[in-house]
């Protein structure tokens, strides 16, 4: 699964699950409990062990609960992704080429299938108290068991809006989502949320 798919689940997952992290009434817990959709633009970066940017992206997100996405990557090639609710669609338009697979399989590798599951998030995360930094309340979550996938989550906010997603391989490697112009709850065009292969295009994978 490619990079930029594991952010997302790494992100709907959050925005699902994030509410049992926050103490009682906290802004953070409203603010997830509160949310049924939302829309952003994004800058993705990727840095190494070193700290050093070494791959930049940017596009625009649409979310809605339960389990619907959208993931247009804009820059520097243009990429789709959308999760239907029951297939996960990627369409890779310099190649003119659509992936799809079934939601549940597509994503059963991912932390999305650890943070959405029954067990309650603090028994499979060791979760840190809000630590302020450049202006932002972070929180990190460290899975009590080794994961393939990843070492430590972090999520930021800046007063109760979310700000931003940073995720931390084995390796010290960093995938970081800063979100711009964020909306929550706006009104979502039912389908945005819906993925028809153009015309002329390679469909690979099971979209029956």
């Amino acid at each position: 699964m490619c990079k930029p798919l594991r952010l997302f689940s790494f992100l709907l997952a959050t925005l699902l699950a994030l509410p049992a992290l926050a103490a009682p009434a906290s802004p953070v817990q409203r603010y997830f409990q509160e949310l049924r959709t939302l829309r952003a633009d994004f800058i993705q970066r990727v840095y190494d062990e070193r700290g050093r940017i070494t791959q930049t992206s940017s596009g625009r997100m649409l979310m809605q609960k339960p389990g619907l996405f959208r993931w247009d990557y804009r820059a520097p090639a243009a990429q789709v992704i959308v999760a239907d609710g029951a297939r996960l669609w990627t369409y890779d338009v310099g190649l003119a080429q659509v992936t799809v697979r079934k939601l549940d399989k597509a994503l059963s590798a991912t932390p999305l299938a650890l943070l959405s599951g029954t067990t309650p998030i603090d028994e499979s995360f060791t979760v840190s108290g809000v630590r302020n930094r450049d202006g932002l309340s972070w929180y990190e979550l460290i899975p009590r068991q080794d994961q393939p996938e990843f070492r430590v989550l972090r999520v930021a906010f800046k007063g109760d809006t979310l700000v931003t997603l940073e995720i931390e391989d084995g390796l010290g490697q960093r995938t970081r989502l800063d979100f711009q112009a964020l909306e929550r709850n706006p009104a979502l065009d039912p389908a945005q949320l819906r993925f028809t292969p153009p015309p002329g295009v390679d469909v690979v994978g099971d979209a029956g």
